[in-house]
C-alpha cells in the first residue's frame, strides 16, 4: 500500500518546552524522523517534525524547525469553575487498552473525579475483573444492548457529574486534561460542549503515520468557540462537524441531555453506520442554539491502527459513518436537506478529487485511502434507516444494569 522506495515509519515523539534549553535527541534507534508536540509554559502550542540521522536529531536542527512555526499569542491561565465531572469510559472487549486508558486517568489530579467504565455487551468479564481491581473512584456498569451510544446514554443516566467528559478505551488522557475541559465551559452558560486535542500516542508503524498523513484526529492550537451567528442553513455553514472535534476527546454539561436529548443509537461503532454519533451530536448543539468551544490544552492521546488492513477498514468506515450522519441530520430536520445535500456533494467532491490528485506524500497509499471513504460514503446512504429499524427492536429491552465500585 505505501509508496515503494520511501520508508514512513518509525516515527518517534517527543515534547518540546520553549522555555527550557533545546537538547539534541539521542538513542532513536531506527526512527526515521522525529515529530514533537511543542509547549510554552505547559500550554501546547504547535507540532514540529525533524528528520534523524543515525539514531540522533541534533538540537541545532531542531532550532530551525521551531523558527519556522508560527506560534500563537500567549493565553492567560483560566480557572477552572468549580463543576464535578464525570469521566465515561466506554468500552467493549478490549481490556488491554481499557487498563492503560485508566492508568492514564489515575494521574488526572481535579477533586470529585468519578471515572464511569460502560461495558458494551461484553463477551467476557475480563472488563468487569479489572475494573474491581482499581480504586475507589472507578466505578463499573454493564450495558446489554451493542453499540457505543447505547453505551453513551447508559453513561449519562448513571453519572452524577454536572460535566461528562467522554474518551475510548483506545486513548491515554494528559493529567491536566479536565481540568482544561471545565476550565473552557467558564461562566457562560451558552457552552454546553467542548472539544480538546487528540494526538497520536504512537508512530511506530506505516499504516499510523498514513493515517495522520490522511486526516488524524489533530485540529490545530489555536482554540475557538463556535456558535450559529445569522440566518440560513446551519448544516450549510456547520455541517461539517468533524472540524470541532472527535468523539475521544469531548464533554458536555449533563444538563444538555435534557434539553436536547441523548445520543442516537442508530449511530456509532457496533452498529450498521459505524460512527457518525459524535458528528451528529455537534451538529445538535449548534442547531438548537447552543456553543461548542474547541480548547486545545484539552489533550488526549489516541493509540491508531497498527496494520495497513486496519486502517483501510477505518477509513471505509468513516466513509459510512460520514454518510449515515447526512442521511440522518436530512430525515430530522427537513428544513436542512438542501444544506446537507450540499454538504454530501462537497465532502464526495473532495474524496473524488484527493483518490485522483492527492496533494503529496506516498500517492498511492493516500488515493487507496480515499477510494476506500467514497466506497464507504456510497455504501453509508441506506445504513441508517437499517441501523434506526435495529435500534428500534433494541428499545423494548430494558437495560439490566450491573454496577461495581
Amino acid at each position: 500500500m505505501p509508496d515503494m522506495g520511501r520508508t514512513l515509519a518509525p516515527v518517534a515523539l517527543a515534547e518540546i518546552e520553549l522555555e527550557r534549553p533545546i537538547e539534541s535527541l539521542l538513542g532513536l534507534g531506527d526512527a526515521v524522523a522525529v515529530e514533537a508536540l511543542v509547549r510554552r509554559r505547559g500550554e501546547p502550542v504547535g507540532w514540529v517534525r525533524v528528520e534523524t540521522a543515525g539514531g540522533e536529531c541534533h538540537a541545532p536542527l531542531i532550532r530551525a524547525a521551531l523558527d519556522g512555526l508560527a506560534l500563537p499569542a500567549p493565553r492567560a491561565v483560566t480557572p477552572a469553575p468549580g463543576l464535578s465531572v464525570t469521566v465515561a469510559v466506554c468500552t467493549r472487549d478490549r481490556p488491554d487498552d481499557l487498563a492503560t486508558c485508566l492508568d492514564s486517568l489515575e494521574r488526572v489530579e481535579y477533586p470529585g473525579l468519578e471515572v464511569l467504565v460502560v461495558d458494551n455487551a461484553p463477551s467476557s468479564e475480563a472488563s468487569r475483573v479489572l475494573v474491581e481491581g482499581r480504586s475507589g473512584r472507578v466505578r463499573y456498569v454493564r450495558e446489554p444492548r451493542p453499540g457505543l451510544d447505547w453505551a453513551r446514554n447508559r453513561a449519562i443516566a448513571e453519572s452524577g457529574g454536572d460535566v461528562i467528559a467522554f474518551t475510548d478505551d483506545d486513548v491515554s488522557v494528559d493529567p491536566g486534561w479536565v481540568r482544561a475541559l471545565v476550565a473552557a465551559f467558564g461562566s457562560d452558560e451558552s457552552i454546553v460542549a467542548v472539544t480538546g486535542l487528540v494526538l497520536p500516542a504512537a508512530l511506530q508503524t506505516e499504516a499510523q503515520v498514513l493515517f495522520e498523513r490522511y486526516r488524524g484526529f489533530g485540529r490545530g492550537f489555536a482554540p475557538r468557540r463556535i456558535g450559529v451567528e445569522g440566518r440560513g442553513s446551519v448544516a450549510r455553514r456547520y455541517g461539517a462537524a468533524g472540524a470541532y472535534g472527535t468523539g475521544a476527546n469531548m464533554a458536555f454539561r449533563r444538563s444538555l441531555f435534557g434539553r436536547i436529548g441523548g445520543f442516537d443509537p442508530a449511530l456509532g461503532a457496533g452498529t450498521p453506520t459505524r460512527g457518525g454519533d459524535d458528528l451528529e451530536m455537534f451538529f445538535r448543539v449548534l442547531k438548537e442554539g447552543h456553543a461548542l468551544v474547541y480548547e486545545p490544552r484539552a489533550i488526549v492521546r489516541h493509540r491508531h491502527r497498527h496494520s495497513l488492513e486496519g486502517l483501510r477498514r477505518q477509513i471505509a468506515d468513516h466513509g459510512v459513518s460520514f454518510s449515515s450522519y447526512v442521511v440522518r441530520g436530512a430525515l430530522t430536520y427537513p428544513d436542512e436537506r438542501l444544506g446537507f445535500a450540499r454538504l454530501a456533494c462537497w465532502w464526495w467532491g473532495k474524496l473524488a478529487f484527493r483518490a485522483l490528485w492527492p496533494r503529496s506524500g506516498p500517492v498511492w497509499a493516500l488515493r487507496r485511502l480515499a477510494l476506500a471513504e467514497l466506497g464507504g460514503c456510497l455504501a453509508g446512504l441506506g445504513r441508517y434507516p437499517l441501523a434506526k429499524r435495529a435500534a428500534a427492536r433494541l428499545v423494548r429491552f430494558a437495560p439490566q444494569s450491573e454496577t461495581r465500585a
